[in-house]
């Protein structure tokens, strides 16, 4: 009697949202990094040096993560968020969605050309 291989699954890293405390996979969140020098960044590629908080990809998760405090105490900012830094944080997850959901799971964009394109 020999036991049939079935394919292993690959292991799914998963992450909660800050805001709403749901869990999910790693790549369906975006990572917020306290930089060194204080700046908040968005982590695209999940690289970024620095204490990170996982947040899901919408603005009213943003707004709630703001309005509940969890994002100062996340990545434990001393002071809490000046208005200019909210709002410098509000464009920028904005435009960390539009590239996300252009480009789902860090994906390369392929542009296919055809040769009777070209002349």
């Amino acid at each position: 009697m020999s036991k049939s291989k079935q394919p292993r699954q690959k292991h799914v890293p998963m992450r909660t949202c800050i805001a709403t405390g749901e869990r999910r996979a790693k790549t369906e969140l975006l990572r917020l990094v306290l930089t060194e020098n204080g700046d908040i960044e968005i982590d695209l590629t999940g690289k970024l040096k620095g204490r990170g908080a996982n947040i899901l990809p919408t603005l009213e998760a943003l707004e709630l993560a703001i309005k509940k405090n969890s994002l100062v105490r996340a990545l434990k900012i001393e002071g809490g968020l000046k208005y200019e830094q909210l709002n410098s944080l509000r464009d920028k997850f904005a435009q960390a969605i539009e590239e996300k959901s252009f480009r789902p799971k860090n994906k390369p964009v392929t542009i296919r050309v055809n040769k009777k394109d070209l002349t």
